[in-house]
């Protein structure tokens, strides 16, 4: 979500050319995440997690002071909401770490059927936590997203893996992330919110390396990379940056209920580098459960569609939400 402040340097979503853009956009985007996801994977073997965060963050720096630029300088930094702040970065550093510690560990495509549960997290918590209402027929999409869920990591069965929890976990505080970024974009904007992330991981990247070359370690090891990974660290930042960006600017350029579908573009990316590099071969309780998941998204996101056009009209009946 975005502040008028940080829209002002690109164009209003509205025309067909304006949403087409943001289709290809965000397609782009998901690919260049998916592939940062694929590298950490080939790269979390060999590196510990908390320096490929470390990396990611450092060499993202450079897509981020030209978003910082292309907004409007460094004066649109300024947050209204520190200790908002303070949280989203610890919840957003918990997810990332999270999920990069897991990507050497498990099939990709299993990890993100996994991680689209977080629209329904994001259902329970908005409730909780911004007071949003939710009529019966989104919670039923809720529920039957989450006996897909079920269905992928099979608990109580010889199948069920623990990681599976940890991906949900994972994926818990990735929607907590997403509630306060809704929260923040009211007075902060993007810029601003993404420069907070990443420059405290990085300080603290730097303050742990930092105490490991000192020789004063503090429980994790850094590795020196060679020539060729420092490249593939860089590619990592890199492209994750370039994919945030294009993220945002897809955003702007199309509305919510135009690109939120192409989310599930995703898996595609994702059932492919696991096949290619790793010969990841899904199970067959991914193929029932990834259908649940992704139509009851679907309809949440119909829902939300219908809910817009009732506000528009007027309409005060949020009985049918």
């Amino acid at each position: 979500m975005l502040s008028p402040r940080a829209m002002s340097s690109f164009p209003s979503p509205g025309s067909l050319s304006d949403s087409v853009g943001g289709i290809y956009s965000k397609v782009v985007a998901l690919a260049l995440l998916s592939t940062m996801d694929a590298m950490v994977k080939a790269l979390g073997a060999r590196y510990p997690t908390l320096q490929i965060v470390f990396c990611r963050s450092v060499f993202s720096v450079l897509p981020l002071l030209w978003l910082i630029q292309a907004a409007g300088g460094w004066q649109t930094l300024a947050t209204r909401q520190p200790l908002l702040q303070f949280g989203r970065v610890v919840v957003s550093f918990l997810s990332m770490f999270g999920f990069f510690y897991l990507f050497p560990l498990m099939p990709l495509a299993e990890l993100y059927a996994i991680s689209f549960a977080s629209p329904f997290f994001m259902t329970v918590l908005g409730v909780l936590l911004l007071g949003e209402q939710v009529g019966w027929r989104r919670w039923c999409a809720v529920i039957v997203g989450f006996i897909g869920v079920l269905i992928i990591v099979q608990p109580g069965t010889a199948a069920f893996h623990p990681l599976s929890l940890a991906v949900l976990g994972t994926t818990f505080c990735y929607a907590l992330s997403m509630i306060c970024v809704r929260r923040l974009s009211r007075t902060d904007s993007d810029q601003t919110i993404l420069c907070y992330s990443i420059a405290s991981i990085t300080v603290s990247g730097l303050i742990i390396s930092g105490n490991e070359i000192a020789g004063q370690p503090l429980g994790t090891a850094w590795i020196w990379p060679t020539f060729t990974d420092w490249l593939w660290l860089a590619a990592i930042g890199l492209t994750g940056g370039f994919g945030q960006i294009l993220m945002t600017r897809a955003w702007r350029l199309a509305p919510a209920a135009v690109l939120a579908p192409f989310d599930y573009v995703s898996i595609v990316f994702a059932l492919s580098y696991g096949w290619l590099f790793w010969r990841e071969v899904p199970t067959v309780w991914l193929w029932l459960g990834l259908p649940l998941i992704i139509g009851s998204g679907l309809y949440m996101l119909h829902r939300e569609r219908v809910r817009a056009r009732q506000r528009r009209s007027g309409s005060d009946d949020n009985s049918t939400a």
